[in-house]
Order: structure tokens, then sequence, then C-alpha cells
């Protein structure tokens, strides 16, 4: 895949590619039908597994995709913590990295994440996809079900008719309570839809250049 946008020329400049730069262009270009679909949540700074990791940014549709981003200032050292968080809780993921960490992550990342390469030249950004990303099999449902907020684990369990009094349980035991009741295909429903619906995000104002 390569992708050039003659509007991204001010990247051309920088010996560098930044986060703010990557983060901005990948949202504005990789990311513009996420964002303008009805359906579709497109979140910044995912926190996962009560801060054990962060999704770089996450898509939340028919299914949860985190996107990990990798600058040219970053390092890789973080990456392998990433990668178990994202491996318990995500269903797909992809690195969009640069030229000088790509064969450092190939070494590190599972077949399933995708991978893609993000350069500069004198007509922009562009982007070549390496290798595509796949299904994530490894979902642990109570890492999942650990996305929820309390009121919404409560709420869901209220809604499923449990006449047993959960108020009284602790965050984690409200997880398992709730990944023993629900199949691991209807808890990746329940909490997407409670995703999607919350209206207190910290920002999901669409970015300004992807209204053209």
């Amino acid at each position: 895949m390569l992708v050039v946008d003659p509007m991204d020329s001010i990247h051309a400049a920088m010996t560098l590619l930044r986060d703010i730069d990557l983060r901005s262009v990948v949202h504005r270009r990789l990311l513009a039908h996420a964002w303008r679909s009805p359906d579709t949540l497109v979140v910044d700074e995912l926190g996962l597994l009560h801060g054990a990791a962060r999704v770089d940014i996450a898509v939340i549709n028919g299914h949860i995709r985190g996107v990990e981003l990798k600058a040219d200032a970053d390092t890789l050292s973080r990456l392998p913590g990433q990668i178990s968080a994202y491996g318990k809780v995500v269903d797909k993921a992809t690195l969009i990295t640069t030229e000088r960490h790509v064969v450092g992550a190939m070494k590190l990342l599972p077949l399933w994440w995708g991978v893609v390469v993000a350069t500069t030249s004198n007509k922009g950004v562009q982007f070549r996809r390496l290798r595509p990303e796949r299904a994530n099999f490894g979902v642990d449902p109570v890492a999942l079900a650990s996305l929820l907020w309390r009121s919404e684990v409560l709420a869901i369990l209220t809604s499923l008719g449990c006449e047993k009094n959960f108020s009284r349980l602790s965050r984690k035991k409200l997880y398992e309570e709730l990944a023993l009741i629900l199949p691991r295909r209807k808890m990746s429903e329940v909490v997407r839809a409670a995703l999607k619906s919350r209206k207190n995000w910290r920002d999901l104002s669409l970015p300004l250049s992807c209204d053209g």
C-alpha cells in the first residue's frame, strides 16, 4: 500500500518523523473512513488492563482494532509489554512505525499484527504495508471486560436479569462474574456497545482535516 498526499509536504523537511505528526497523518488519511463511519468510534490513548498499557489509537466498530505508533524518537523498550496487553484485549492490531524501528519490531511482533512503515520524502509522508493484520484468537474475556467502568458492568448484569447482588463485589470480581455469564462473542458485543455509547470520552471531535 502506498499513499501520498502533497498536503503533507511540510513533513518532507523534517529529519525525524515525530509522534504528533505521525498520529495526525494517520488520523487524517489512514483512518479517514473510520472517522466518517457513524458506527465507528475512534479514540486516542485507550487504556488497557487499568493502566498496564495504552492503545495509541483504538478503532471500535464490529471489532476492536488497536493501532500502535512508533515514531523515530520512540524506542521499542515498551513494545513487549504492549504486545502482551494488546493480545489480551484487541481483535486486530497494526504497528505503524518508521524504517528506524521496523527490523527490531518485526522480531518482536506476533504474526497476527499488521505492520505499516511510514517514510518522508519531497512528496510528503508515505505509507507502505509490509504485513496485513490478522484475527487475534487469544483475547481474554476478563481482560476484555476490564475496558468497562464499574457502573457499566453493573448495568449489564442488571439488564441480563441477574438476581444476585453484585454491588459489593470488587471490580475484578465483577469482571470475572461477567466473563462467566457471557460467551466470548457476546462479551465482545456488549463491551463494544458500551464503549460506543459513552458520552464523556476525553475528545471525540473529528479532525478538521477529515471534513473535506
